[in-house]
């Protein structure tokens, strides 16, 4: 195996290790409650241990969460729900439900479950919503798209926008920087706007940095009555700082061209007094010119040598 496979490997070890050194970090999206609840009730427990119900916003998310409970022979609310008889369905989010894995839709109902007994994979049914049935409930998201906007020598400034799921909770994200060793980095997130943005200074020039970004929540466990922490599948990337030689050659160039700018309006009123001068002195000794002339002749005529032509003078020094 290459040094630098080698290398990369390692870091990677490191990164996987400062994770689960986390203590008491719970990394899971779902969470299965085996208790029964109205629709209502369920929701509220989620929000008090957990973030809320269970949001399948993706075919790839129902498909995850069928897996996880087909060893169930139960009934699961999810966090799929309908204001009115005529109003779509949408989660809790507040997203709509953009496929179709119904096995049944009583137009009567307003609040959905999730079938785990059936063996089909349409198994979303609609309920009234003040039945009792187990519930599923939903950890933290992970980051979305989360986007480099610069790299200098010494820092880096992130954005990635939050989910509508997290927007509607306070959290917080784990930054983890990883080279030989990792470092972490704690951003609090409570104004429910769409993007976060972060600089992570103190870094080293033109060196390659694991960057692994997680969201959690620390809420009440209804079991034993302390805190827990849950925390979402982290997101991970490289970057690269930029070499501190090219970036001072760069601002140095960047100088002189604003040097340059800079002297262009002084320069420019210089060429024109000069040009208007010339203009000036060109008007006034018109006739001049010929003695000028004239004088230069002279001053260019060996000693004691007669001008033969006779048109003009006959000079002699």
């Amino acid at each position: 195996m290459f040094a630098h496979e080698t290398q990369i490997l390692q870091r990677v070890a490191l990164l996987v290790v400062c994770h689960d050194l986390a203590v008491g970090h719970m990394i899971q999206q779902h969470f299965q409650v085996q208790r029964p609840a109205s629709w209502f009730k369920a929701r509220e427990f989620c929000r008090r241990h957990y973030v809320d119900l269970s949001v399948l916003s993706t075919e790839e998310q129902y498909f995850s969460l069928l897996n996880a409970t087909a060893a169930s022979k139960v009934s699961f609310w999810l966090g799929l729900q309908r204001q009115n008889m005529s109003s779509g369905w949408k989660w809790v989010d507040g997203e709509a439900l953009s496929y179709e894995h119904w096995f049944r839709i009583n137009y009567g109902s307003r609040c959905a479950s999730l079938e785990a007994m059936l063996k089909k994979n349409k198994k979303l049914l609609a309920r009234y919503c003040d039945e009792l049935h187990m519930f599923v409930c939903q950890g933290p998201v992970s980051p979305e798209s989360v986007t480099v906007d610069s790299v200098g020598s010494n820092q880096v400034i992130l954005t990635w926008n939050v989910s509508a799921f997290m927007q509607m909770t306070p959290h917080r994200y784990n930054v983890t920087t990883c080279t030989n060793t990792c470092e972490s980095l704690l951003v609090p997130y409570t104004d429910g706007s769409a993007f976060v943005n972060i600089t992570i200074s103190n870094l080293t020039a033109a060196t390659e940095y694991f960057i692994e970004i997680s969201a959690f929540v620390v809420r009440p466990d209804s079991v034993t009555g302390g805190n827990m922490t849950l925390q979402s599948h982290p997101t991970a990337f490289q970057v690269k700082t930029v070499d501190s030689g090219g970036q001072h050659n760069i601002i140095i160039i960047v100088l002189k061209l604003l040097k340059l700018v800079s002297l262009a309006p002084p320069l420019w009123v210089l060429y024109r007094i000069l040009i208007k001068g010339d203009f000036k002195q060109s008007d006034h000794d018109v006739s001049p010119v010929e003695l000028s002339t004239e004088e230069t002749t002279y001053d260019l005529i060996p000693e004691k040598t007669r001008v033969k032509n006779k048109d003009f003078l006959e000079i002699q020094v």
